[in-house]
């Protein structure tokens, strides 16, 4: 796409790319998607400049330093993105049942 191009994508755009992207970034220990895995809590855009509120599983997870890094790694690829900002909450905590029905079913859990 054409840097024209993505300067005429509105923040709508924007944001559905950007949360089909978030579906790339996998949990390396659970091979879920940290969407379906209600990792994600929520996501918004304004004039190209994505905001991130996302968990890990636990707050000593192994892979804390390296999961945002990957949202930020994919968002950034989304056309008319600007800047990229991703924000670690703890509350509320994350709780299995955060997670998608699909998430439950790879898992074994439904």
């Amino acid at each position: 796409m054409s840097q024209v191009m993505a300067g005429l994508l509105g923040d709508s755009a924007i944001e559905q790319e950007a949360w089909q992207r978030l579906q790339e970034v996998y949990d390396p220990e659970l091979g879920i998607d940290l969407v379906n895995l209600g990792l994600v809590y929520g996501l918004r855009v304004h004039d190209g400049s994505v905001l991130v509120a996302m968990t890990l599983t636990t707050p000593g997870c192994p892979m804390g330093g390296s999961i945002p890094d990957q949202v930020r790694f994919q968002l950034e690829a989304v056309p008319g993105v600007r800047a990229v900002e991703v924000a670690l909450i703890w509350e509320p905590p994350w709780e299995p049942d955060m997670m998608s029905p699909a998430a439950k079913r790879a898992l074994g859990w439904s």
